[in-house]
């Protein structure tokens, strides 16, 4: 999602020196300003569970506060809560402090990751080892944590929507998330003990690995594995045997569309007018790994797969045009602009200028053939909203893994940033709930589950075996 406002955006709050350590009460103030924000500002704080649950949650975690702790220490358990909210978009962030030492040191891996089958995989290796040693070598432990349990206690503070886990798994194939990961959970670092099994053998070997900047892996990237560093962001080919169409989109983000000369609503236009003039009646939809962006682009691409006026959101709501929880962001004084809400039976507040508000048009040409939509957990915010609404519309067949949002809708549209009084730490607030206009789904805090679950095993990736691809051609043949 992308702001909807620009008097809603949060600019960087400058922070002192932190503490080693917190007293109990002033954790619990922190504590106290973080629960009665959300109260006040979470749009769809009792979506998943009951406010008589989250209440008991927030008071079992208050009372947990017994002892001084570190910064980094509340921030965990202040994840801990918030991941339990079932919102992707709130996000619980370090002192700014704390997370500059992490961006800016020898603290990235030099290795990315991939996860399948609760295990993780060395998915790219830019370490001093031989691929043939630790090229999809499987991950036993990092530190002397095995990885079962790393992987236990992040998803313990790892935000997604509802019950969703492929999301929360998917982030970890990014090296800035797992860094963070590894270092939130387990302290500062740039050394790396692991214990791993080369690909294809079962004796565990051990080996220590010196941490690297993030511009030495981007350039270790680039040197060792071009041409895979980045997913084009839009791609159309037919087959030579016009037997299909396959069409990605790897983001919905306008800026960033833009800032790679794409215009994406001619790139649609032209595309399904190629579908339409060759008679295409088959179409491969790539949507693997696109986190969302413009909330408008899902609709759009939505409109090309029905030839009747729709409804895209069945509301977009908030609790307030303003705050008192905004006294703790970087602009106290920010408000909804003028005439973008108004007030409803229910208490709270419609946005009423949002260009997927009300009846929606088609586009033409109408696709109806067979659609085909590759999908994963990296499927998330608008791009889960267009999936929502092409499930619900249309027998399309859904191939590869549960996607990363919620089906009903999700939290998000203007999010503040609030900074804890005493430790610095900062969240996240989405203001703005979506509620799709769906029904029916019988798995309301999930995603999409996919009609063939296909997952790539860590050869295919290494080898870039697309099987989903290959899959939703042999469905087609």
């Amino acid at each position: 999602m992308v702001l909807l406002a620009g008097s809603f955006t949060a600019r960087a709050q400058k922070t002192g020196d932190t503490k080693e350590s917190f007293t109990a009460e002033e954790l619990k103030q922190d504590f106290d300003v973080f629960r009665t924000s959300l109260e006040e500002g979470h749009p769809a704080l009792y979506r998943y569970k009951s406010k008589a649950t989250m209440d008991s949650i927030f008071t079992a975690m208050a009372s947990s506060i017994t002892m001084p702790m570190s910064d980094m220490e509340f921030m965990r358990l202040v994840s801990r809560t918030a991941a339990l909210v079932g919102d992707g978009h709130l996000r619980v962030i370090p002192p700014k402090l704390r997370k500059d030492k992490l961006d800016e040191g020898k603290t990235a891996t030099p290795f990315r990751v991939y996860w399948n089958d609760d295990k993780l995989f060395v998915f790219k290796n830019y370490s001093l080892l031989a691929d043939k040693e630790f090229l999809g070598a499987q991950i036993i432990s990092i530190n002397g944590y095995k990885v079962t349990d790393i992987l236990k206690e992040y998803l313990l503070i790892a935000a997604s929507d509802g019950s969703n886990i492929t999301n929360k798994y998917r982030m970890l194939s990014r090296p800035r998330p797992f860094m963070r990961c590894l270092n939130y959970l387990y302290g500062y670092t740039e050394m790396y003990q692991l214990e791993y099994i080369p690909i294809d053998e079962t004796l565990i070997k051990k080996n220590t690995l010196a941490g690297i900047t993030f511009d030495e892996l981007f350039e270790q990237d680039a040197k060792r594995y071009p041409g895979t560093a980045a997913t084009p962001l839009t791609d159309f080919t037919i087959s030579p045997d016009q037997h299909y169409a396959y069409l990605r989109i790897s983001s919905f983000d306008k800026g960033l569309l833009k800032d790679n000369k794409i215009n994406f609503e001619k790139f649609l236009s032209t595309s399904f007018k190629r579908i339409y003039d060759n008679g295409i009646k088959n179409l491969i939809l790539d949507l693997r790994g696109n986190a969302g962006g413009t909330d408008e682009y899902g609709k759009i691409l939505f409109s090309y797969f029905t030839g009747q006026p729709f409804d895209y959101y069945e509301s977009l709501r908030m609790n307030k045009e303003t705050f008192y929880f905004f006294k703790y962001t970087s602009n106290p004084g920010r408000k909804a602009p003028g005439g973008m809400l108004q007030a409803n039976r229910e208490g709270s507040f419609d946005n009423i200028q949002h260009p997927n508000v009300g009846k929606q048009q088609p586009m033409l040409p109408t696709f109806t053939g067979n659609i085909y939509v590759l999908i994963n957990g990296g499927c998330f915010s608008t791009t889960s909203e267009f999936l929502s609404m092409l499930h619900f519309h249309t027998e399309a067949v859904f191939i590869g893994e549960e996607s990363g949002g919620g089906y009903s809708g999700n939290c998000s549209g203007p999010t503040p940033e609030f900074f804890l009084p005493n430790t610095k730490v900062s969240v996240e607030l989405p203001l703005m709930r979506y509620e799709m206009a769906v029904k029916g789904y019988p798995y309301p805090d999930r995603g999409i589950i996919p009609n063939h679950i296909i997952t790539p095993l860590i050869k295919d990736k290494i080898e870039n075996n697309d099987v989903e691809l290959e899959f939703a051609k042999s469905l087609i043949k």
